[in-house]
């Protein structure tokens, strides 16, 4: 059941045709099981030039660790952003705005904005921008009296689907330059000595150079992750809740009916069900970097840092999610924590983990991947998804092609600039039980990059289904109580 939006019927038909017929192929057992610490020689990782289980030392002092987490408004590291109340009973619409849209502040972003510069202790003058092209953001959704169409949203919601708390984390990163388009372009230019240097630029929306910004205030870009909560469905009254499951999504938070039925059963089994409604609103916010694959390499700092930014905000929204729970729900401190990651939200997983790793338990990762570079370059989902795109031949209409060499010098510096792609936070989840669910076909977060994966985690249980991304998360609900009972195990073996 969808909290936020009331999602199209035929499209809950089609995933429960989905579902009936995986049930016999997967409840068959047709899946391979790799027990901790094993994996044969056949999926060791496609990336081997770049294999390394090597990170940041937990010896490391906090100041040094603290150092790889981009700092947002405000500047305090303990509170990056703020936490803003929604009453459950509003129906929120999603929108995904196209690479060419730019988003009009209304009301709405007013409102978080100076919730957040007052709650931050900012005291000064400043001026925000909305999510910007490709983002995904929700909406107020007027209800509707009407009869529900079965393919619109009629923004009406049965009793049952309503939340038990829905909430917002807001933050915002100070810019100093405005009027920005996506897109970056890498070009030759040789020096006095006859050395080639590249050079990165950006572009106003005129085409001309970026303004800088008056030192006088703060200019800041605003971004923004919903979630909602469901408290347990408990058989007896007085019954204790067995913990908290924290559902982290695919992109745009699909596969939704799929996402649905995983926060349904986890709620009538007992636990608590703190749901992302999708990744933050920027993490898909289009750019596109433009130069020939002989270039690209020189970008990869670029993209890098980028990424960095993307996925802190998933963890550190998460975190403030939860902690913002634990103030309306303290009997839910001392049960464990669960963190379940989805597609797109098991790559942000391991990042969300190692921003706070008191704060979780064990977690399960189905159907994700390391090195977002990579995935972002062979992902069949990359046009749809259309966050980071690279143009390799910008003199044609085509984006052009990498070869597997250059993609592989271009990963390589890609990993060794970044500090939180999952392929080096994934190091750090030797404390806690993890279990992956890997499709061997997986076409849109490439199997390659799964492997990888398991491999930067230490190679931990896995279960191997020899299917496509789309299909494994068709049946996934025939999985869900194999899951649950791995995970029961697992939490019961740990007290």
């Amino acid at each position: 059941m969808n909290h936020l939006f009331v999602k199209p019927r035929l499209r809950t038909i089609a995933a429960m045709f989905w579902v009936m017929f995986l049930a016999m192929f997967l409840g068959g057992g047709c899946r391979s099981v790799q027990n901790a610490a094993y994996a044969p020689d056949s999926t060791s990782p496609s990336h081997s030039s770049v294999v390394t289980r090597a990170s940041v030392p937990s010896s490391e002092s906090p100041s040094v660790l603290s150092s790889r987490w981009p700092i947002r408004w405000g500047n305090n590291p303990d509170k990056p952003g703020t936490i803003i109340e929604l009453d459950p009973a509003d129906p929120l619409r999603p929108v995904h705005l196209s690479r060419f849209h730019q988003f009009r502040s209304t009301d709405v972003e007013y409102g978080d904005a100076n919730q957040l510069a007052a709650d931050m202790g900012i005291t000064t003058g400043f001026k925000f921008k909305a999510e910007g092209p490709g983002s995904f953001l929700f909406i107020p959704n007027p209800k509707s009296e009407s009869t529900p169409d079965p393919i619109k949203d009629s923004g009406k919601q049965r009793k049952s689907d309503i939340p038990d708390l829905a909430f917002k984390f807001v933050s915002a990163t100070k810019i100093e330059t405005e009027e920005m388009i996506p897109e970056v372009t890498a070009t030759d230019d040789s020096d006095a000595s006859g050395k080639t240097k590249i050079i990165v630029t950006r572009k106003g929306i005129n085409g001309m150079p970026i303004a800088k910004i008056p030192p006088d205030e703060d200019h800041v870009e605003l971004q923004r992750t919903w979630f909602t909560y469901r408290d347990p469905k408990l058989r007896i009254q007085g019954d204790d809740p067995l913990g908290t499951i924290i559902l982290l999504p695919g992109m745009f938070g699909t596969p939704d009916p799929i996402v649905d039925a995983l926060e349904n059963y986890w709620h009538h089994q007992g636990y608590a069900v703190l749901r992302m409604r999708s990744h933050p609103s920027r993490f898909t916010e289009s750019v596109v970097f433009t130069g020939s694959p002989e270039q690209a390499i020189h970008v990869a700092g670029t993209v890098a840092d980028m990424n960095d930014e993307r996925v802190a905000e998933g963890a550190y929204a998460t975190k403030a999610a939860l902690d913002y729970l634990y103030t309306k729900r303290p009997h839910l401190v001392d049960k464990p924590t669960v963190l379940v990651g989805m597609s797109g939200g098991a790559m942000i997983l391991p990042t969300v983990y190692a921003y706070a790793p008191d704060r979780y338990d064990a977690a399960v990762l189905i159907a994700g991947g390391a090195d977002f570079l990579t995935i972002a370059i062979k992902s069949n989902y990359k046009s749809w998804i259309d966050a980071i795109t690279f143009d390799f031949d910008p003199d044609s209409s085509k984006m052009g092609s990498i070869s597997d060499e250059q993609l592989t010098a271009f990963s390589q510096k890609y990993l060794q600039h970044s500090k939180l792609d999952a392929y080096h936070t994934a190091t750090e989840m030797t404390d806690i039980p993890v279990l992956m669910l890997h499709a061997s076909f997986d076409q849109a977060v490439p199997s390659s990059t799964g492997e990888l994966l398991h491999h930067q985690l230490g190679r931990p249980e896995r279960w191997v289904y020899p299917l496509s991304h789309e299909l494994i998360f068709a049946g996934l609900p025939t999985q869900v109580v194999r899951i649950d009972q791995w995970l029961r195990k697992e939490l019961e073996t740990r007290e």
